[in-house]
Order: structure tokens, then C-alpha cells, then sequence
């Protein structure tokens, strides 16, 4: 079996126990004949102080690739371990937007000390881009694409860009860009199309409108949209004067739209401030530390339930079968919230709603249309239910159905509201600019349960006339 198809778990074992036993050499050769990926899967698997002694006799070449993917606390551990001028030398061989990604992960100290060793006209062109934030369409944009201006010949064009293409001066790109003197985004032209034009001809005549670009300011996560809506492979960045600044990059698309997943994925799940990085990596005091906030915020809600149900204790004393129901109540009513609030964070996030009335009411009528079409099939079971515990325990039917009831008509409330709720929370969040995904499953829950158990105690006081 060949290095690139062990299993990771086994290579780090193997690197492991060869540093143990100071083979250093062996545990450095294995690793360097690993590819990227497999690369950074290992390195974030091994201990702290196996990962220092192999970053200090390895090249790291194989990490070159994935080195802004790299969780923070090992990207400052190589920087530790290799010192400024090793790490300017790494980062030398990057993308500027991948240096600056990097970079933003360094404290400031250390990042302004690579930054001063790193090749000035490199240097520039990265704090250009760090003067954005990383989360910014600005801070995910590639500045090294050929750009030229209109008045250019085809054939002057082609000269220079296979001129500066042999100088390593570009980063991954499909078009040629052209600008009018004031550097004003006017057109571009796909580079294989390009070839095929005559040289004589100006680029101006040749060129295509560009259908949308983006402004550096806005949330990273815009640029994925429009790459979405329109098809594109590169997304255009201007400046508010129309000044032709960068592309966003289809690798970046993509790890835009990974990365914005995983982090409303959290949120929804109720994260305050998402982890970023790698799981395995990541210490389990900071895991705690991420959790903790909102288990804390989610307790001192739950806190209202309980209150509410103090309140019916004279019900609950007469009554006490009505106890056994309030679990698969308060449950189904949390389902059907964050269900609701799922669907409408994903067609907000995809862009498919918008935050205007006619989509609002639309999202309610389909909502009180959809828990209808639920309630005709789970109102007969809870009937069934609440009404066969109690005739099976007391025989009384009268008793019984007086319990089912009280059963039915709350889950029926209870799954209206918690539905409305799950689906217009999302809507309001992002109506105070505010990410909906923080309408997490547990927040939505939480509110489902407070008012599941208003409602189905306050049913129960009217019919039994408590």
C-alpha cells in the first residue's frame, strides 16, 4: 500500500511513535510524502509538542497549499516554531489573498513583522487587502488577474500577458479584464476567445459587459449569491467609483459557501460565536467556553416554563394526568418551530425570499396552510391518545374525553403559533440586520414550550373549571 492511501489514523500513529523513538528523519520523510490534504488532516491530529518537532525539521512545502485552511492556534504554532523569515518565505509562494487569510490569524505583532519582511511590492499589495475585513468581499478578492486598458491591440494584450503569465504574476483566472484610463471597470473578455480575435483589433471592440460586480464593503457571503444567481465562475469587485479592484475567485466561491454553511449550521444550532477551524484541533476548554453561553441563556428561559407551570399547581394537583401529556406537547411544538424557522432560514439565505410584505404574507398563508395539512393527521392521534390513558385507567368517559380535549385543542394552538413563530423570527433577525441564523432550533424550542404549556394549562382550567 502506498503512503497516499494509508489511513490517516495509522500514519499518525506511525509519525508519532518514530518521534518518540527520536527517528525524527523517518517521521519528517513520511510526512513530506503526503499530498496537502492528507497533510493537514495529519498535522491537525497530532499532539502539540509531536507538530512542533516536525515543523522544526520539515520544509512544510506539502502545507503550502492548505495553509490558510489551517486551524489558527497551528498556523501560530509553525510561525513560533519556524520564526519570520521561514514563514515570509511560505507565504511568499501563496495567492495575496490567501497570504492575507493567514495572516489575519497571527497576532498583530507577528503579522506586522512578516509583513515588513515580505518583498515590498508583495507586502503592499497584501495590506491593500487586510485593509479589509476577512469576512468582507474585499478580504477574500484576488488582485493578481490581468488587467488592460481598452485601447490596447489584441495582439499587444497577448504579448504582455504571456509576459507577465511566465513572471508567475497571476493567480488563477478565466478572463481578461479592461479598464478605461481611469481604471474604471468597462468589459472583459474569456482568454481563450481572446486568442482567437485578431491582433489588430482594439479590446474595446472585442470585449463583453460584465452582467454584475460587487463592492469590497459588502459580506463575503454576497458574492457567493451572485456567483449563484448569475452562473459565474469569477465574481468582479469595484470600488464605490466603479474602479475595477479584484475578482473573487471560483475556489474562494466555494470556500465562501462552505464556510458561511458551517457557520449558520452552528448558529443554528446554538452557537453565540461559531468555532472556526477544525473540531478535532480545537481545545475542550474552548469548546466549553462556546457552549456554555447559550445552555446558560437557554436555562434562564426554561426558567419561564417552569414559572408558568408553578402557576397551574392546584391544576396539576386535581388533574395530575395532565402531567404525563406535557413532555409529547412541549416536543412537538419545538419540532414544528424549528422546522418552520429551517425553512425559512434557507430560502433566505439562498435569496429566494425577500424581506418585503407581499413574500410575508405569503410565508403565512403557506404556513397555516402546511400546519393544517399537519394537524389533519396529528389531531386524530393525539385524540386517540389522550383519550385512551385516562378511559383505560379510570373508565370514566366523560374524564376521558374531557382529557383528550385539553390534548388536542392544545397541540392544535400550540402548533399554529410555535409554527408562526418559527417561521417570522428568522424574518425579524434579519430585519434588524441581524443574522437569522441566530434563530437557533434550541431558541425556537425554548419559545415553543413556553407556550405550549400556557396554552394547555389554560385549556385545562376552563374545561374541568379549575
Amino acid at each position: 500500500m502506498t503512503v497516499t492511501n494509508r489511513d490517516i489514523e495509522s500514519i499518525v500513529n506511525t509519525i508519532t511513535e518514530c518521534i518518540d523513538e527520536n527517528k525524527l528523519e523517518e517521521a519528517v520523510k513520511l510526512f513530506e510524502a503526503l499530498d496537502p490534504p492528507k497533510a493537514m488532516d495529519v498535522v491537525i491530529r497530532l499532539g502539540s509538542d509531536e507538530k512542533r518537532k516536525l515543523f522544526a525539521s520539515s520544509n512544510l512545502n506539502n502545507l503550502t497549499e492548505v495553509l490558510a485552511r489551517l486551524p489558527d492556534e497551528i498556523i501560530y504554532e509553525i510561525s513560533s516554531v519556524k520564526g519570520v523569515d521561514d514563514m515570509a518565505k511560505i507565504l511568499s509562494k501563496l495567492p495575496i489573498d490567501e497570504v492575507a487569510d493567514v495572516l489575519f490569524k497571527l497576532p498583530s505583532r507577528m503579522r506586522f513583522e512578516i509583513l515588513r519582511v515580505l518583498p515590498s511590492d508583495l507586502s503592499s499589495e497584501v495590506a491593500r487587502v487586510m485593509k479589509f475585513s476577512p469576512e468582507s468581499v474585499g478580504g477574500v478578492m484576488t488582485t493578481q488577474i490581468p488587467v488592460f486598458e481598452e485601447d490596447l491591440t489584441v495582439g499587444e494584450a497577448i504579448d504582455l500577458y504571456i509576459q507577465k503569465s511566465r513572471l508567475g504574476l497571476y493567480d488563477k483566472h478565466s478572463y481578461i479584464y479592461i479598464v478605461d484610463k481611469n481604471r474604471k471597470l468597462v468589459g472583459h473578455i474569456d482568454v481563450r476567445i481572446l486568442l482567437t480575435k485578431p491582433r489588430n483589433m482594439k479590446l474595446g471592440n472585442c470585449m463583453e459587459k460584465v452582467p454584475v460586480f460587487v463592492d469590497p464593503f459588502s459580506d463575503r457571503e454576497e458574492a457567493a449569491k451572485v456567483a449563484v444567481a448569475y452562473d459565474l465562475i469569477e465574481v468582479p469587485v469595484v470600488d464605490f467609483d466603479g474602479r475595477f479592484l479584484g475578482i473573487v475567485s471560483l475556489d474562494d466561491i466555494l470556500d465562501v459557501m462552505i464556510s458561511e454553511y458551517s457557520e449558520d449550521l452552528l448558529k443554528y444550532g446554538g452557537f453565540i460565536e461559531t468555532i472556526r477551524g477544525s473540531y478535532i484541533a480545537t481545545s475542550p476548554f474552548k469548546l466549553a467556553l462556546r457552549r456554555a453561553p447559550t445552555l446558560l441563556y437557554l436555562y434562564l428561559i426554561n426558567i419561564v416554563t417552569g414559572g408558568i407551570t408553578a402557576l397551574f399547581e392546584n391544576v396539576i394537583e386535581k388533574v395530575t394526568l395532565l402531567a404525563a401529556f406535557m413532555p409529547m406537547l412541549a416536543d412537538n411544538s419545538g419540532n414544528v418551530g424549528s422546522q418552520a424557522s429551517a425553512l425559512i432560514l434557507r430560502s433566505l439565505v439562498t435569496g429566494e425570499i425577500k424581506l418585503s410584505g407581499s413574500d410575508l404574507m405569503k410565508i403565512l398563508l403557506k404556513e397555516f396552510i402546511t400546519t393544517s395539512i399537519m394537524l389533519i393527521l396529528l389531531a386524530p392521534l393525539a385524540f386517540t391518545i389522550g383519550f385512551s390513558l385516562p378511559y383505560i385507567s379510570k373508565w370514566d368517559l366523560g374524564y376521558a374525553v374531557g382529557i383528550a380535549s385539553i390534548v388536542t385543542i392544545a397541540l392544535i394552538a400550540s402548533c399554529y403559533v410555535s409554527d408562526v413563530v418559527g417561521a417570522l423570527l428568522p424574518i425579524l433577525l434579519a430585519k434588524l440586520k441581524i443574522d437569522p441564523a441566530t434563530a437557533s432550533a434550541p431558541v425556537v424550542t425554548s419559545i415553543g414550550d413556553i407556550i405550549t404549556v400556557t396554552v394547555y394549562f389554560t385549556i385545562a382550567s376552563l374545561i374541568f373549571r379549575l
